[in-house]
């Protein structure tokens, strides 16, 4: 299915394809103008087939659903593992932003198979404080929430979770760190009653970020929180 924003896009890339020849934010190898992602990088991505449970968006032997969850769903585009973590990485830097678009459009077909998915009332991005923000140029986060919104219409809304920037980098930390560290995000004095919410991060490492943030999201009245993440870390056995 196309969009009209697809369209403005395309002729976007093609022409700035004359000046700044395409290149996959993978592999960093040149690309046809109109690909976000080169072939081998883009079937790279592909997770196999229901690898991720759909209740909390890790892998099924490391689900980690129980009865402290308050999201209540996950969509994951891909593994946060070579080519998965390239492309965060290229939005991070602010290099490129396709990876994340590509990613959304993994989220959008799942979407188109399930109804329920579309029946969303509003797209958060897990915040990122403005200091780390003007450092980075970019929140990825909010690169996914941006696009999604543009391919749905449904209402992205910066104005409800803030990082209020009193917490460290989460991926540096252990896992009960994270848990503690996730008291950095706070929630708007805004009216969420009987709203049902897509969240959206970059990366699901322990799920603390999405979890403790569908936690404020609920605490304001949300019915439903669905997480969306680019990517989910994945334990690989030892050989």
């Amino acid at each position: 299915m196309e969009y009209p924003m697809w369209h403005m896009r395309k002729w976007c890339m093609f022409f700035l394809d004359l000046i700044y020849p395409n290149v996959c934010p993978c592999c960093h190898q040149k690309i046809v103008w109109n690909r976000y992602l080169c072939e081998t990088c883009a079937k790279l991505m592909t997770p196999e087939e229901n690898l991720f449970c759909p209740g909390c968006g890790k892998p099924w032997e490391q689900c980690i659903c129980g009865a402290e969850q308050f999201y209540d769903r996950a969509v994951v585009a891909t593994t946060y593992d070579v080519v998965g973590k390239t492309g965060v990485l290229s939005m991070k830097k602010a290099e490129s932003l396709q990876f994340g678009w590509h990613c959304t459009a993994v989220f959008l077909e799942q979407m188109q198979h399930d109804a329920s998915l579309c029946a969303y009332d509003g797209i958060v991005p897990v915040p990122m404080n403005q200091r780390k923000k003007r450092t980075r140029f970019c929140n990825p986060a909010e690169v996914l929430a941006k696009e999604l919104s543009s391919l749905t219409g449904i209402p992205m809304r910066t104005d409800v979770l803030l990082d209020r920037g009193n917490g460290q980098t989460q991926h540096l930390l252990s896992a009960q760190a994270r848990k503690r560290n996730v008291e950095k995000f706070a929630i708007q004095p805004v009216d969420l009653t009987d709203s049902r919410i897509i969240l959206c991060d970059d990366v699901l490492t322990t799920g603390s970020a999405m979890n403790y943030c569908a936690k404020l999201l609920k605490s304001r009245g949300a019915v439903s929180v669905a997480v969306f993440a680019a990517t989910s870390t994945v334990l690989r056995a030892q050989s």
